[in-house]
């Protein structure tokens, strides 16, 4: 039996310092390319899409917990810099937002189409044209559930389409504007050191672009093109 003083004492509890499995990126695609991806012809690519996957899946729920889903784009194409004949993807952009209109359905109307979408008599007031009208499916027979589908799209907003609800015979969607311009984007890049190499760690583009670059001077420089000199 404990004695009063004894009793008295806290309770201590020892833990384990906790430790990631794997010291770093690298490291873990390296696992995958010998544990998971084995069979395939590129095995360290298809370990790297994997990965990249994941940041992806991870960046798109973070920012669906700050509550920010309404306001996200993905995978649109953004101009360049005082240059809009560029433009390039991105994997998330925010953009600022307007509620249109919360509509519901019947399951039985199913699959929601932006044609569907774009025909109710609640968006009727929006003039949405045929040559502005988007071809996607917001939920399809099979209940395939995309997180948005753009509706229609003109030179200052598009038009994204949400599923808010889905019962056992109705369901709600919302419309909501979204002003081409996006106030903040972001890119998932897997950033790691590639083999062979002393420094690092850079993106996965970087390394691509610098062995492009180098592939086509040497091309160049094996052919005499007069071009090689203004490769940099």
């Amino acid at each position: 039996m404990r004695s009063k003083s004894e009793l008295a004492k806290p309770a201590i509890t020892s833990y384990k310092q906790k430790r990631m499995p794997y010291p770093s990126v690298d490291q873990l695609q390296k696992v995958l390319t010998e544990k998971v991806f084995h069979y395939a012809k590129d095995s360290k690519k298809a370990a790297g899409r994997a990965l990249g996957t994941l940041v992806e899946i991870i960046t798109f729920y973070a920012l669906k917990s700050w509550d920010l889903e309404r306001h996200v784009a993905i995978e649109r194409k953004l101009p360049e810099f005082a240059n809009d004949d560029i433009t390039h993807n991105v994997e998330y952009s925010l953009h600022p937002a307007t509620p249109v209109a919360q509509i519901e359905f019947n399951r039985d109307s199913l699959p929601l189409t932006t044609t569907k979408i774009a025909k109710h008599e609640e968006l009727a007031a929006l003039g949405i044209t045929e040559e502005s009208l988007r071809k996607s499916t917001l939920l399809s027979n099979d209940l395939v559930l995309r997180n948005s589908c753009t509706v229609s799209e003109s030179d200052d907003h598009f038009l994204n389409a949400y599923l808010d609800a889905l019962g056992e015979n109705t369901g709600t969607y919302s419309i909501v504007s979204l002003r081409q311009r996006p106030f903040a984007i972001f890119e998932c890049k897997r950033v790691g050191v590639e083999e062979g190499m002393k420094k690092g760690p850079q993106t996965i583009e970087k390394a691509k672009q610098g062995a492009y670059v180098a592939r086509t001077l040497s091309a160049l420089q094996k052919s005499g093109s007069p071009m090689a000199q203004w490769v940099v």
